[in-house]
This record gives C-alpha cells, sequence and structure tokens, in this order.
C-alpha cells in the first residue's frame, strides 16, 4: 500500500498540474493528493477515473516513501469514516486495519484503495473548483487558499468526525 507509483489521469491531472505549477499553492504533486482525500472526505465527493483527455500526472514512490504514514493515516481515517458502504463498525475497522495485513485479503484490499483513490478525486476536484473559481492573478489565488483555509477551520470544527470515530470503537 503506497509502495508504487501512482499515475493520475485526465483532468485530474490537468487540475494537479495547475494546483502545483501554476498557482504555486502545493509544493508537490503528493500533498495534492493527500489534501484530496481529506477534501473528499470532508465534502463527502468521490470522482472517478477521467479518460478525456490524455494529460497525466505522475506521484512517483519515492514521494509515497516519504509521506507513506500520512497516507496509511489518511487511508485508514477514510475507510473509518467512509459511509457510502452499509458496513457494521466492525467491519469499518477491519477494512481500515486489517485487510492490509492479510495478503488472503489483496481483493477487499484492492476495492479499499480504489473507494480511497475515488474521494482523493473528488477531493482534487473541490480543490481545484474551491482555489481556482474566479482567479486571475497569483493574488487572487492566495486569497482564494486563506479563504479556504479559514472555512476548512470552521467545517472541521462541526464535522462530527469525534463521535463518528467512538461510535465505532463503542459499538
Amino acid at each position: 500500500m503506497f509502495e508504487n507509483d501512482y499515475t493520475i489521469v485526465g483532468k485530474h491531472a490537468t487540475y494537479i498540474k495547475f494546483l502545483v505549477n501554476d498557482t504555486k499553492l502545493f509544493d508537490r504533486y503528493i500533498d495534492v493528493y493527500m489534501n484530496g482525500a481529506i477534501f473528499g472526505l470532508l465534502f463527502n465527493r468521490v470522482g472517478s477515473r477521467d479518460n478525456t483527455s490524455q494529460d497525466r500526472a505522475r506521484i512517483y514512490a519515492d514521494a509515497f516513501a516519504t509521506c507513506r504514514d500520512d497516507c496509511v493515516f489518511l487511508y485508514r481515517l477514510v475507510m473509518l469514516l467512509d459511509e457510502t458502504a452499509k458496513i457494521s463498525s466492525d467491519e469499518r475497522i477491519d477494512r481500515s486495519f486489517r485487510c492490509d495485513a492479510d495478503e488472503k485479503q489483496n481483493d477487499k484490499l484492492a476495492k479499499n484503495l480504489e473507494l480511497f483513490n475515488a474521494y482523493v478525486l473528488g477531493g482534487i476536484e473541490v480543490l481545484y473548483e474551491k482555489l481556482t473559481d474566479g482567479c486571475t492573478t497569483q493574488e487572487d489565488y492566495i486569497t482564494k487558499a486563506y479563504n479556504l483555509m479559514e472555512t476548512f477551520s470552521e467545517e472541521i470544527k462541526g464535522f462530527p468526525y469525534e463521535e463518528n470515530l467512538a461510535s465505532l470503537i463503542n459499538g
């Protein structure tokens, strides 16, 4: 898990490149990827692989190696808090912590990673929309980023993640 290169294609690749190379709001593709997971979860948005263009953005294995602990944490968080599948608390915990530790569950892990990456793609869409809408100058992008972080701070204060995690733990 998070040990190989990962290629994002289509509009999502275009969005990542724009957020890193043009707006300079992120330093690396992996930063957009990880933030995408968070924003996808918070905005309950999943995306699907887009093949409408040939654009590609590759996140190399060494970037994942550098950020592996953060990526695994985000994966586990998304697997615990995802409500798209109507599964029990125990199944969520298994999905979060056991599938990647048991080679017999490689099929389940692949499905879980597919769900995680759907949240990443949805989050990349959210980031792109929220950070670029109506912007024309670097100052506009910075102002949008600041406003988004302010809103994000308020959103996360209102997000019942602590309650959701407590209910999973307590059954």
